[in-house]
Order: structure tokens, then C-alpha cells, then sequence
């Protein structure tokens, strides 16, 4: 089936990423090593390392307006879009919802964060609440986000690639432990592999790991380090020679956190043809 889909991506014209952000510079990092810490085992985003500020300037903290609480992670793919699950934008209204940029404490005060109000939520009209297949949407802001070296973009994946056995990162301001309260004030990122689809199927003998899912764990043997409740809808990214990062994974559902099963992950790469619709349609 996913080479079905590859197939079918290349025949309407992506053989390469996609541009969501045309003239513009996506995937960069002000920091020349972003994403390159080695983390000690023990350490994960539940509870895990603080990333650098604006180290990650795609990052969305998706926010309920009325009490100005973060629900779910995003990802800006252009000055008018953001990336995320489906599950977390699924019955949300507009008016109701709020995106911050360019945030790193949620808890200072801070010159370069901007809040956005929403126009428009869409959720892939696939989505399947039972096996969360297609979890992925899209959020369009009322005015365009200002661009800058703490703010900007992240690349499209290129649908052609697996990225198995690549370095990932996953970011966000998830729980500090399974099931415990939201949210750290602090940006928060951890290092992981992306494992094949067999390896997670195998692991999860109760779930469909199906085509349109990603999967990514520790390798360090200590099965400690993983993505969790608050961090939904956020990146999983890969960083390639040049520096550039591009977004492979949305975060989406799990069993536990750090609990010994990998993480799965909307799969970017097979709806960069659904993304581009939207966005360019839209």
C-alpha cells in the first residue's frame, strides 16, 4: 500500500518534498547543532532536557483561548499554516483556539512571542477515531506570522523516504510523567530512532501500525525516553547534513510514555499530497 501512495505522490509531482514555503528558507535553526545533544539514558521528554531557546523555531503551542492553556503541539510549515493531529483539532472551533509562536518559557514574559488567532481548522476527512489513521490537520491563522531567527518554518519530508534507523527529535511541552499534570513551562526535546513499521507492529500486537504511521523509540536499551500527553500534534523531525530539518512525524498516539513501546506518529510524508491541497486551495 505505502508504495502504492509513494507512487501515486510522485505521479502528481512529488518526486521531491513539496515547497509549502515558496522563496522562502525553511528547516533552519539559529543553532548549528540543534537536535545533536546526546541524551543520557534516563532522560526523556516526560521529565526531559530543555531545549535551547528558539531552538526549534517551527514549534506551535496550541492553546485554548479561555484559559490560555496549552492542549496540543503544532508545526509552522508557512507564514499562514500550521501543521498538526487530527485528534487534537477534531471538534474545536476557531473562534475558540489560539496559536503561540515563537515561545520557549511559557511562564516569562517575552518580546518574541506571538499569539495568533485561528480562520480555519481542517481535519483530514479520513480520520479514523478507532485506528487513528489519517490523524492529521492543518490550522490556517487569521494574519500572517511574522518571520524572524527565532520564528520560522520547517521543511516537507520527501515522500519517497522511509527515514528508517534515522535520528529524530521530537519536541514539546508534554507531561513531566505519564498520566501527570500539563504542561512544563520550558520547551522540552528528546532524541529518538525511527524503527520500521514490522518492528512497531510486532511490538503492538493489539494495534494496526498501518501505512500512514511512523514509529520512533530509544535505542539506548533503557526504553526511558519518549514523547507524551501535551506533546499530541507536535514535530518529529529529521535534520539532514546541511542543517536543514524537515518534518516527518506528528505526534499522535502511544501506549503509555517511555513505558517500552515506541512512539507512533502521523506519517508526514504520506500526506504532503493532502497538506498541499489544503493549503494551496485554501
Amino acid at each position: 500500500m505505502l508504495l502504492l501512495a509513494l507512487a501515486s505522490l510522485v505521479a502528481v509531482g512529488f518526486a521531491q518534498p513539496p515547497i509549502w514555503y515558496p522563496g522562502g528558507q525553511c528547516g533552519l535553526s539559529q543553532y548549528s547543532d540543534a537536535g545533536d545533544m546526546e541524551l543520557p539514558p534516563g532522560t526523556k521528554i516526560v521529565g526531559g532536557i530543555e531545549a535551547r531557546p528558539y531552538e526549534f523555531p517551527w514549534q506551535v503551542s496550541v492553546r485554548r483561548k479561555s484559559s490560555d492553556s496549552h492542549f496540543c503541539g503544532g508545526s509552522i510549515i508557512n507564514d499562514r499554516w500550521v501543521v498538526c493531529a487530527a485528534h487534537c483539532m477534531q471538534g474545536e472551533a476557531p473562534a475558540l483556539v489560539s496559536l503561540v509562536v515563537g515561545e520557549h518559557d511559557r511562564s516569562a514574559a517575552s518580546a518574541v512571542r506571538q499569539t495568533h488567532d485561528v480562520d480555519s481548522i481542517f481535519v483530514h476527512e479520513d480520520y479514523n477515531t478507532n485506528t487513528l489513521e489519517n490523524d492529521v490537520s492543518v490550522i490556517k491563522t487569521s494574519v500572517a506570522i511574522t518571520f524572524d531567527i527565532n520564528v520560522g518554518p520547517i521543511c516537507a519530508p520527501d515522500p519517497a523516504q522511509q527515514y528508517v534507523y534515522r535520528k529524530s527529535q521530537c519536541s514539546g511541552w508534554g507531561t513531566i510523567n505519564s498520566g501527570g499534570i500539563c504542561c512544563p513551562n520550558i520547551l522540552r526535546y528528546v532524541t529518538l530512532n525511527v524503527t520500521t513499521n514490522q518492528f512497531c507492529e510486532d511490538v503492538y500486537p493489539l494495534n494496526s501500525i498501518f501505512d500512514d504511521m511512523i514509529c520512533a523509540s530509544d535505542n539506548t536499551g533503557g526504553n526511558d525516553r519518549d514523547s507524551c500527553q501535551g506533546d499530541s500534534g507536535g514535530p518529529l523531525s529529521v535534520k539532514d547534513g546541511s542543517g536543514i530539518f524537515s518534518l516527518i512525524g506528528i505526534v499522535s498516539w502511544g501506549i503509555g510514555c517511555a513505558s517500552g513501546y515506541p512512539g507512533v506518529y502521523s506519517r508526514v510524508g504520506f500526506h504532503t499530497a493532502w497538506i498541499t491541497d489544503i493549503i494551496t486551495n485554501n
